[in-house]
């Protein structure tokens, strides 16, 4: 009649269900760095012996500088892919900016790639962050219960978080506005 404690036999299976859950996790992370890495030494063989990758790259923005109409939505597609797998976009974004001020010309041409860029990077956000709202939102809870600042952005306390992610900006200000007055102090000194 107690209900106290299970028996041993209920926990010891309770404990051996829960390690392939944290098994299976772990041979994922596994296979995705291995992924990653193989992806990676691949790419320098590569740049060293055939340059395939070269070739696809030049190819790609030759192509681009041919058609700059449908370049613009090549690019967009581009840069919303590369924003939701987190491939820095700053290679794409000084590529397209070079591709289409060499096909247009500088004015249209850095327009035409800044919109690019903006579309493809906001509408690749959008998709990640939709990614991670209703398809990964499982795995997005357990980073929830793993890491402090997302409990605090789940108890609105965003405001500190948004603070704490730009308070850099403040010593970037200072630093610049500081450059400056030292650049007009010594231009008024030496030249006037």
């Amino acid at each position: 009649m107690s209900t106290s404690a299970p028996a041993p036999s209920e926990a010891a299976t309770a404990t051996q269900q829960a390690p392939p859950k944290s098994k299976r996790s772990l041979l994922i992370k596994i296979f995705v760095g291995l992924l990653l890495v193989g992806f990676i030494i691949y790419v320098i063989v590569d740049l060293a012996t055939t340059n395939n990758t070269r070739r696809i790259i030049t190819d790609f923005l030759d192509w681009v500088e041919d058609n700059p109409a449908a370049g613009v939505f090549a690019f967009i597609g581009v840069y919303f892919i590369a924003t939701i797998f987190f491939i820095p976009g700053l290679i794409l974004t000084l590529g397209a900016g070079f591709v289409f001020a060499n096909a247009l010309g500088l004015g249209v041409g850095i327009l035409l790639a800044t919109v690019s860029v903006f579309f493809g990077a906001s509408f690749g956000s959008c998709a990640a962050f939709l990614i991670g709202r209703y398809l990964l939102r499982d795995c997005v809870s357990n980073l929830t219960k793993k890491y402090v600042i997302f409990e605090a952005i789940d108890a609105g306390e965003w405001l500190r978080v948004l603070v704490r992610r730009f308070v850099f900006l403040v010593a970037v200000f200072c630093r610049k506005s500081f450059f400056f007055v030292f650049i007009s102090f010594f231009v008024e000194i030496f030249f006037f």
